[in-house]
């Protein structure tokens, strides 16, 4: 009998048992059951990585020793033909054997005797008898063949596709969706911490004239009213309330939250909330919304207050505050500051290392500094729970925190031994203040921030809240601090690539930590990016780039450990350098004029070029760092026009100025030949393409320093020859010329195009005094677009302690910035103030030019006449202050300070740019005002007219008003006389009535 009775079946035996395995492409066999064949529809996991699905499993029978073994084997009288057969016999079988021919003759073989042995019994009894047998067994098949299949598809399609492996499993994926039972989630859950600063049900009042604050209320439809905007929120849905008498401010931040919310998930809301907008304005209180409204605040559409009921604007900001109340941890105690208790609050009082406790009545929130330790933050907890817990009285306050609109002032809810349950304990972290915890300091930074006065107006008032007199534009700004201005910052210049600092591209070391590394470059490819094509450049062409191009730059680098020293002394120390991996960044450099086309096509080569997923980094004409350009040796310059044209228009003279402080930061830019674009500070080079000749030409006042980095780049030009230059390739040496401002060549003027030597830019031979620099120019950009009037620094990107630079910032810096824009220049022998232009639209400006007639007095006039006079103030304070700080030594003190115009700038100011254009729009439109090509008007004399304090009559009832005066109080302008014959009472006695008395009294004699 045979072994085996399938050839794909092997019987392997085990210490156990044995099982029989069949052994197929796609299909495992386990263990027999006694069950029939059935589909199976189970998952196994292969390394927790590839599933193998179960397809189906088959029953199949295993034949059992000596029994029905001819259904077993086949029958072997089907298979014989229907022929006639012949019989043998012995005799025939002899005859057969006598005719045979051996073919050689067999040597007798020896054979030794057999050792007499039991008959072999039949195997299969042998394996019956000792080792049970599986009568049967299953066949189970599974998708492991499919699995491969896909997995080499997308293999072959990784190979010509710049996916990733995720997107390309996704593609390829055959997943039957319908067969997976997804989990229902919870959605009405939110997670929880203990103590957060928000319920599932709030009422928050939207109130205030000019500093609208957050407060949460009862929520009751009783606690609404009409002049007002209110915010519900629940789990589920968001309800904006607006009023049909609440201000345009309140409605306006009202919409500010509601925008925030949908954005930031604040109050621990969840993406599918839904949010609605409820206008009274509308008249559509009968519609659904309104209903749901009414019911979630369990009352009727005719429950809220009417405008009989609102509490006054100006009573309600100016008394809300009293309810403010602020404790600080110290030893185990909550301190309270009087300093900050019943007034405004400033984020100023916060402090990073300390815990505060806020009680504003109905809201306690335990504020936790990031940096507070944990035993300072649980200590803070249980103090303000005591205070949650013990009993309150705020019967002192003339609005009662509980219900902040109740006009009879209840002593009762005043003051008592348990909060309502309405009201919110929880606990604030720094950085992830909720926005009623926000809206409760007037000048908390961020995306709601509003324009606040410093010192809250009433503070210092003690008259009734209606008698006082919103403050104007004019009184809240004050000047910037000098004091601050006038401190250097000394921030090293740094490129942080993959959150490593990288310096200036060569060397960073950290102070700090006491060690360092050096930036090794690998290797640097560039391409040029042209006709939705790229073009690798060769290594003579790297740096050469054209303003209306875009390229590519792949930078592998590493870094090197070096620079350590001992903590114990901070010496160096000898250490073995560590070399760490290789980086791979690319550098996209955009011109100022490459088409947005090229420029899109350049990041989308990128993405699909990076197979180390390094980072991208965006790199504008003009505003490169120090780590860029140290990639080119010193040798980036920018061409102008695009490089695919310059071969077909060859001109025969280039002009360049060279910029930078260090040999390896130097970088030249291309300007238009003419006289007007030389300085007199730095160098600049003359290129004769046809006839290679270099011209270097130093300017009077150039550095000895500079002088040599100029000349050392342009050697470096001339010995690479780049392609860009067009250098004349029958002409082997380059002629190299150096020459110095005073002592040019004809040559010299001949390619600039000056045969009559004369020198329009403004040179400074005969200006000795302001020949030799002493320090770096600083730019101020002046502004209270975000709330306080402020002095932000302009910072030059290629700063360095060790030297100055002549040119640190160009035209851009002040003419990108948002117009009409102040910016205060100091050169350090002179101070400027740069104003610039209404920036109106073209139809507008047409409209203008058309009617020769601007119209003033516009709201926007009235700010930006404020931010002149705090600007010019900020100038005579700098200038006092530096003068009086310089006095100590030998500087000199006498700085004159002048004001100058967009458009209409002179040239002395113009020469402090590398390179100028002029802005014709900013022309116009300061020419429309009255002002004149390079006029200079002295800050003294401009700040004297604003500040004016009398006016006639007449003067202030002509239209427009003149510059300077506060269109919300006019009449203050008048003198004493004039006050008292036209308003029939001096002006302590009109100032001392109530504020809406003031304005009727005004309006009938036109100063309103």
């Amino acid at each position: 009998m045979g072994q085996c009775v399938d050839k794909d079946v092997s019987i392997e035996q085990h210490d156990e048992k044995t099982k029989s395995i069949v052994k197929n492409k796609d299909t495992i066999k386990t263990a027999p059951s006694n069950n029939k064949s059935k589909e199976i529809t189970s998952k196994k996991s292969i390394n927790n990585n590839n599933v193998i699905s179960v397809v189906k499993s088959d029953r199949i029978s295993v034949l059992k020793p000596d029994d029905h073994l001819d259904d077993f084997f086949a029958d072997t009288n089907k298979n014989l033909n229907n022929q006639p057969s012949v019989q043998l016999n012995t005799d025939d079988l002899n005859r057969i054997a006598e005719n045979a021919v051996r073919l050689q003759s067999q040597p007798a073989r020896v054979r030794p005797p057999r050792r007499q042995q039991q008959g072999t019994k039949n195997p299969l009894r042998q394996i019956q008898a000792t080792i049970p047998t599986a009568n049967e067994y299953t066949e189970i098949h599974t998708d492991l063949s499919e699995q491969e299949l896909r997995r080499l598809k997308r293999a072959q399609i990784a190979e010509n596709a710049g996916l990733a492996q995720e997107a390309l499993a996704a593609l390829a994926a055959t997943e039957n969706f319908a067969e997976i039972n997804l989990r229902k989630i919870d959605r009405s859950a939110v997670a929880t911490f203990g103590f957060e600063p928000y319920k599932d049900l709030m009422l928050m009042l939207i109130k205030g004239r000019r500093h609208c604050s957050l407060r949460l209320i009862n929520p009751t439809y009783e606690s609404i009213n009409e002049g007002d905007c209110y915010l519900l929120i629940t789990p589920s849905k968001v309800f904006a309330w607006l009023g049909r008498y609440s201000n345009a401010l309140e409605k306006a931040k009202t919409m500010d939250i509601m925008d925030y919310l949908k954005q930031h998930r604040d109050f621990g809301l969840r993406s599918e909330v839904k949010y609605f907008i409820l206008d009274q304005a509308n008249d559509d209180t009968e519609n659904d919304i309104h209903a749901e409204f009414g019911d979630i605040l369990h009352g009727h559409q005719d429950d809220f207050k009417t405008i009989d009921y609102v509490m006054d604007d100006d009573f309600y900001e100016a008394n809300i505050m009293e309810l403010n109340r602020v404790y600080r941890l110290d030893n185990d105690m909550l301190i309270p500051l009087d300093d900050f208790c019943f007034r405004s609050l400033s984020i100023k009082i916060l402090d990073s290392n300390d815990v505060f406790v806020f009680d504003f009545g109905s809201e306690v929130y335990i504020w936790n500094g990031k940096y507070a330790d944990k035993n300072k933050r649980n200590m803070g907890l249980q103090l303000a729970q005591q205070l949650w817990n013990d009993s309150y009285d705020f019967s002192e306050c003339l609005i009662n925190p509980f219900d902040p609109l109740d006009d009879k002032n209840d002593l009762a809810t005043q003051k008592g031994t348990k909060r309502p349950i309405w009201c919110i304990f929880g606990k604030q972290n720094q950085n992830v203040e909720t926005l009623l915890f926000k809206g409760k300091f007037y000048d908390w930074p961020g995306d709601l921030k509003e324009l606040k006065p410093v010192n809250d107006a009433a503070n210092s008032v003690n008259r009734i809240p209606s008698a006082r007199r919103p403050p104007s534009i004019v009184d809240m700004l004050k000047p910037a601090d000098v004091d601050k201005m006038l401190i250097k910052q000394d921030n090293p210049v740094n490129m942080v690539l993959e959150q490593a600092n990288l310096g200036r591209g060569k060397h960073w070391y950290d102070p700090i930590e006491l060690r360092g590394h050096d930036v090794q470059t690998i290797s640097l490819m560039v391409w040029h990016v042209s006709d939705n094509e790229r073009y690798e450049l060769s290594k003579s062409s790297y740096g050469q780039f054209h303003s209306d191009d875009v390229y590519i730059i792949r930078w592998r680098y590493k870094l090197v450990a070096s620079g350590f020293h001992s903590i114990a002394t901070g010496k160096a120390s000898v250490r073995k350098t560590d070399t760490g991996r290789d980086r791979v960044a690319y550098l996209i450099w955009q011109g100022v004029n490459a088409s947005p086309n090229e420029k899109g096509i350049s990041a989308l080569m990128t993405v699909f070029f990076d197979e180390e997923k390094g980072p991208h980094i965006h790199v504008i004409q003009e505003h490169e760092e120090a780590t860029f350009l140290q990639l080119f040796d010193g040798t980036f310059t920018i061409h102008m026009g695009k490089r695919n044209q310059l071969k077909e228009k060859k001109l025969h003279w280039h002009l360049y100025v060279c910029l930078g402080e260090i040999d390896v930061e130097n970088h030249w830019w291309e300007l238009n030949i003419d006289s007007t674009n030389l300085r007199s500070r730095t160098s600049f080079l003359l290129i004769n393409n046809d006839k290679n000749i270099m011209l270097l030409w130093h300017g009077c006042a150039t550095t000895d320093e500079q002088k040599f980095l100029a000349n050392q780049s342009a050697m470096k030009l001339r010995e690479r020859r780049p392609e860009e230059f067009h250098f004349n390739s029958e002409r082997e040496d380059i002629e190299f010329h150096e020459i110095q401002e005073g002592d040019e060549i004809d040559l010299f003027w001949n390619a600039i195009n000056e045969r009559t030597h004369e020198r329009k830019y403004y040179s400074l031979l005969n200006v000795r005094s302001h020949q030799k620099l002493t320090a770096t120019m600083r730019i101020f950009h002046l502004s209270s677009l975000h709330g306080p009037f402020v002095a932000q620094e302009l910072v030059y990107p290629l700063r360095s302690p060790d030297h100055i630079s002549a040119f640190p910032f160009t035209q851009a810096d002040l003419y990108e910035l948002h117009q009409p824009a102040l910016c205060l220049i100091d050169t350090d022998t002179e101070l400027y103030i740069w104003q610039g232009w209404n920036d109106i639209s073209d139809d507008e400006l047409d409209l203008q030019l058309y009617n020769a007639n601007i119209q003033a007095g516009s709201p926007r006039d009235i700010r930006f006449t404020a931010e002149r006079r705090c600007a010019f103030r900020t100038a005579v304070e700098y200038c006092k202050a530096k003068t009086d700080s310089a006095k100590t030594g030998s500087a000199t003190v006498d700085l004159p300070c002048s004001i100058v115009y967009a458009g209409l700038e002179p040239i002395d100011f113009i020469n402090l740019f590398p390179k100028w254009r002029i802005h014709m729009k900013a022309r116009q439109q300061n020419q429309l005002e009255g002002k004149k090509l390079d006029q200079k008007d002295s800050v003294i004399n401009i700040l004297t007219h604003l500040c004016r304090e009398q006016y006639t009559l007449e003067e202030l009832r002509a239209r427009p008003l003149p510059e300077g005066v506060d269109p919300s109080k006019i009449e203050f302008y008048l003198s004493d006389d004039d006050f008292q014959k036209e308003l029939r009472m001096t002006k302590d006695e009109f100032y001392a009535l109530p504020y809406w008395k003031q304005t009727n009294i005004k309006k009938p004699l036109g100063f309103f």
